[in-house]
C-alpha cells in the first residue's frame, strides 16, 4: 500500500499505530502498547537515493567472507514467519527516493505468485533461493543467523522450509510505503501501481490536533485473523459477493479506456473482488458495495491516469463518448471532453454521485485546464 501526501500528515505514524493496535505482545498496562514506538510487529526501513538494485532489501552472498549478509527487511520476514497469526507491518519511508522496481525487484514478483497450494497453504515465489544452493556451510550458517539456536533442520519446519523452498513471503506481512512527490523523488511505474493500493492523506484537521483525537486509535486485535488469512484468488469471493455488479463496473471503465495505456487488466479485477469481499467482512452491517467500490476506483484506477491535454482528450464523436451519452458527460462550465469526466458519468452511474473518486476527478480535471497536464499524485 502506498501513503501518499504532503509532509507531516502522519503516514508512516499510521502504520506505526496499526502495528500497535494489531500486536499480541504482553503489556503489564493497556495504554502502554499505545507508548511502544518499536512494537514487534513493526519495522521502519527508510529508503536511500543511492538504492538502484536489490542488495539493500534482500541482502547478498559475498564470495569474499562466503557469508550472506542479510538486511533488516530479510531479517522482519522471518520474525513474521515466526508469528503467523499476527499482522506484520512493514514501513518503507520516503518510498520514492529511488525507482521502486529497480530495488523492489523481487517483492514486486513475488507477490504476484500469490496462492495456496494443495493443502491450502499460502505460497509465492523465493525472494531468497533455497539456502542449500548456497552450499551445505552456507545454509547451516544462514538458517543459525536467522533462527538462532532453533536452526537445525531435523527439528524446525522453518529451518526444513528455507533450506528446500528459500524465503517466500508470509501471509501475514503488510508492507506499507510513504510517499511525497517533489522535485526530489521518483513518480511510479504501472507495474509498481499495478501491484498496490494507494491511498491519499492529505486532510489536516487542526481542531482534532488539539483535542487530541488525532490521535485515537482503535485496538484491532480482535480482527487478527481477518488481516493474516486472505484470500489470494477471486474465484474464493466471487459466490459471496455481487461479482456481477462489479465485473459490469469494471468493463464501462475498460471501454473507455480501450486503446489507452490506463486499461486494466486481470489482476486489478481480481483485486477489486477481493477489496469488495474484504470490505463486507470488515464493514458488516455498514457494508455498501458501491463504497467499495469508490474507494477501489480512487486507491486502483485514477492513480493510473496522468498525461496532458492530448493525451486524456476524447472526441466527441468517439463511441466512448456517444456510448455514454454526452449531456452526462460535461457539467456546467466545463469546455473539453476528456477521459476524467468520461470516467465521472461512469461512476456516477454504476457507483451514485457524490463519492470521493467524483471529488478527486473534479480536481484533476480542473488542474488538467489550467496546468494542460494532470497526475494523480500532483
Amino acid at each position: 500500500m502506498l501513503l501518499a501526501g504532503i509532509s507531516g500528515t502522519g503516514k508512516s505514524r499510521i502504520v506505526r499505530k496499526l502495528a500497535q493496535a494489531t500486536t499480541t505482545q504482553h503489556y503489564a498496562k493497556e495504554e502502554d502498547r499505545w507508548k511502544d514506538n518499536r512494537p514487534e510487529n513493526f519495522e521502519l526501513i527508510q529508503v536511500k537515493p543511492n538504492w538502484h538494485n536489490s542488495m539493500d532489501v534482500v541482502g547478498f552472498f559475498s564470495n569474499i567472507s562466503k557469508r550472506y549478509e542479510f538486511t533488516p527487511f530479510v531479517e522482519f520476514i522471518v520474525k513474521a514467519w515466526q508469528h503467523k497469526d499476527t499482522p506484520y507491518f512493514l514501513c518503507l519511508d520516503e518510498m520514492n527516493l529511488a525507482p521502486v522496481e529497480e530495488y523492489f525487484a523481487e517483492f514486486l514478483s513475488a507477490i504476484e505468485s500469490r496462492s495456496a497450494d494443495e493443502n491450502g497453504e499460502y505460497i509465492t515465489d523465493p525472494i531468497i533461493k533455497p539456502f542449500k544452493k548456497f552450499g551445505k556451510d552456507a545454509c547451516e550458517d544462514m538458517l543459525k543467523h536467522l533462527l538462532g539456536e532453533a536452526h537445525h533442520t531435523e527439528s524446525n519446519p522453518l529451518a526444513v522450509q528455507f533450506s528446500e523452498k528459500g524465503l517466500t513471503l508470509p501471509p501475514n506481512l503488510m508492507v506499507m510505503g510513504t510517499v511525497n512527490m517533489d522535485e526530489t523523488t521518483f513518480s511510479f511505474s504501472r507495474k509498481v501501481l499495478d501491484r498496490a493500493m494507494s491511498v491519499e492523506m492529505n486532510e489536516v484537521d487542526y481542531d482534532k490536533f488539539l483535542s487530541g483525537e488525532s490521535e485515537q486509535f482503535p485496538l484491532l486485535t480482535e480482527v487478527n485473523e481477518l488481516l493474516v488469512k486472505r484470500p489470494q484468488q477471486a474465484s474464493e469471493v466471487k459466490d459471496d459477493i455481487d461479482s456481477k455488479k462489479v465485473t459490469d463496473y469494471l468493463k464501462a471503465v475498460n471501454d473507455l479506456l480501450e486503446g489507452t495505456p490506463f486499461k486494466l487488466g486481470y489482476r486489478a479485477a481480481n483485486e477489486a473482488m477481493l477489496y469488495v469481499s474484504a470490505s463486507r467482512d470488515f464493514a458488516g452491517e455498514k457494508f455498501s458495495i458501491e463504497k467499495a467500490l469508490d474507494e477501489f476506483t480512487l486507491m486502483k484506477i485514477l492513480s493510473r491516469i496522468e498525461g496532458d491535454d492530448n493525451r486524456l482528450a476524447v472526441d466527441e464523436s468517439d463511441k466512448r463518448a456517444t456510448s455514454i451519452g454526452l449531456d452526462a458527460i460535461t457539467d456546467t462550465g466545463e469546455s473539453r471532453i476528456n477521459l476524467l469526466n468520461c470516467l465521472r458519468a461512469i461512476v456516477r452511474k454504476h457507483l451514485g454521485n457524490e463519492t470521493a473518486t467524483e471529488k478527486k476527478i473534479n480536481i484533476m480535471y480542473h488542474t488538467l485546464e489550467r496546468e494542460h497536464f494532470v497526475s494523480y499524485w500532483a
